[in-house]
């Protein structure tokens, strides 16, 4: 028995020290749950500390009794422009930045009660007056063995601009799709049916919002003309773009009205819509129809006053050709019977009845230069145009020669500057400068020294213009534009000689060019003709 128990004593003395063994392990294992559960606190202490210093979102910790402040993130410092001293300790509402929250005892209480509160846009105001929105979210949460609240400030400024923007572009779409004065169609870009009309529409074509809404352009009768729904949303995913530049149209009363119709697909936010717009064009087309009617009428009249115009040419013609032989023959046989009747009867003629004889003939030469000169202009407006580069300095020199004998022994000053080339019909621009250097000659033959200058006066890039100048008898400027009219003299014939039709001619020959004249004087102080030929004139017909 003693054996035994001696045997039983040490089997539980092994077991007891197996115990106290184990107990040891579970002791150190405990121990090293105690230390690694410390390490991963601190470890995630640490990550939410960086996480914290280094958020993008403004980050404020308070106390869940009182709701002060016990910490706050760099990014709200710099956000706010506060320092750590001017938060840390005071109650979110103390803050000037949040004077439009609400009291801090109430958010308190909800906070205690539902553990959250939220303002979407909340408005503050930071250090240095820059107005700015914020999303302001607070929640409870537990951290080890007490509770804090955490709120997050996020800076929607930006956001919020942008949103508002859009707002306002919306609105100001809106306002300009309300009152717009062409028809306004929106379509969906998947099935084209119409989402949106403008009113300006409705009122066009007479149907109301829910017979037009939720159809097909193809649907509505007015547009019964326009290619297959399909078709049309075929074109517009392809190239973005359709146009009818003349639809007929047949509105709801039975009207039959023209329209331009573009559609375009076009980027509406995060999708896309086709905007069709519906310009009526009937009265444009109308009058385009009109003006195209009257350009038929103009040209069926054109042809007919041509054909008038010609006649009337032929007439003149037949009347120049009896001008010429019928009215000279008599004005010749006069002249001869004068001169014979003066050589037989000037011994039995007395001193008056010879100054008759003398005036008779004048008058009868006299009327042969006029019906030269009758036939002249008459030429000068039936004459072919024939343009050419003309010389002017070698031009003048030629008119020039023709008045050696008429000038011989006067004293005149000529002054002649350099001229430049012009484009024109050089016959026709040859009788100009003669009948305008012939013009000077007479009126500076009273004059002991006679001055007359040709020379180009300066203008515009369109036209060269050329004047002769003269210290002649000049004229009173308030009959200037008599001048150039067939048989208009502003001088008797005693005082000068002329048929009145120099000038006249002179007027034709520069209009016929596309140019102008006109006339400058002064009464016994000289004159200035001028007359201008296009620079560019090759496209201009003789009339």
């Amino acid at each position: 028995m003693k054996q035994n128990q001696g045997t039983d004593a040490t089997v539980n003395e092994i077991q007891i020290e197996q115990v106290q063994a184990r107990v040891g392990e579970a002791e150190t294992w405990t121990e090293q749950v105690e230390t690694r559960t410390e390490l991963a606190i601190k470890a995630s202490e640490l990550s939410y500390r960086r996480l914290f210093e280094a958020a993008k979102d403004g980050i404020l910790i308070l106390d869940v009794d009182t709701g002060r402040i016990t910490d706050a993130n760099p990014f709200l410092f710099k956000l706010l422009g506060f320092s750590r001293s001017e938060m840390v300790g005071k109650t979110v509402g103390e803050l000037s930045p949040f004077k439009d929250i609400e009291s801090n005892k109430v958010m308190l209480e909800r906070l205690q009660k539902d553990g959250y509160v939220r303002y979407d846009d909340l408005p503050l105001e930071t250090r240095d007056g820059r107005r700015i929105a914020v999303e302001f979210v607070c929640n409870v949460y537990q951290a080890g063995d007490k509770k804090v609240i955490q709120c997050n400030v996020r800076d929607i400024t930006e956001r919020k601009q942008a949103k508002d923007a859009l707002h306002a572009s919306e609105l100001s779409y809106r306002r300009l799709f309300e009152a717009a004065k062409d028809g306004i169609l929106i379509l969906d870009v998947d099935t084209g049916r119409i989402t949106d009309v403008n009113p300006f529409l409705f009122k066009l074509l007479g149907f109301s919002p829910g017979e037009m809404i939720g159809k097909t352009v193809g649907e509505l009768s007015p547009f019964k003309d326009i290619e297959s729904n399909k078709v049309m949303l075929e074109r517009l995913q392809k190239d973005g773009y359709v146009r009818y530049d003349d639809l007929p149209l047949e509105t709801r009363d039975g009207r039959r009205i023209a329209v331009e119709f573009v559609c375009n697909v076009y980027q509406a936010g995060d999708k896309k819509v086709i905007q069709c717009n519906v310009r009526d064009i009937t009265a444009r087309k109308q009058a385009h129809d009109e003006i195209h009617r009257l350009n038929a009428e103009l040209e069926k009249r054109v042809v007919e006053r041509t054909a008038e115009l010609e006649a009337a040419n032929k007439e003149l013609e037949a009347f120049s050709y009896s001008v010429s032989h019928d009215l000279r023959a008599p004005l010749r046989h006069v002249i001869g019977f004068v001169e014979l009747l003066r050589q037989d009867a000037v011994p039995s003629l007395s001193e008056k009845s010879l100054q008759h004889l003398t005036t008779i003939s004048q008058s009868a030469k006299r009327m042969g230069n006029l019906i030269d000169d009758l036939l002249a202009f008459s030429h000068v407006g039936r004459a072919a145009m024939q343009k050419v580069d003309v010389n002017l300095d070698e031009l003048v020199r030629e008119a020039l020669g023709d008045f050696q004998a008429e000038t011989k022994g006067r004293k005149i000053a000529w002054n002649i500057h350099p001229l430049p080339p012009v484009r024109a019909d050089r016959a026709l621009l040859r009788m100009a400068l003669v009948n305008l250097i012939s013009n000077a000659v007479k009126f500076t033959s009273r004059r002991t020294e006679a001055k007359i200058e040709i020379g180009c006066a300066p203008n515009g890039n369109s036209e060269t213009v050329i004047f002769i100048r003269d210290n002649g008898a000049g004229f009173d400027p308030q009959y200037a534009d008599k001048l150039f009219g067939v048989f208009q003299r502003l001088h008797s014939q005693t005082e000068f000689e002329g048929t009145g039709v120099g000038l006249a001619n002179v007027q034709r020959i520069i209009l016929r060019h596309g140019g102008r004249v006109w006339a400058e004087g002064i009464v016994d102080s000289g004159a200035t003709f001028y007359f201008s030929i296009p620079k560019r004139n090759g496209d201009i017909h003789g009339h």
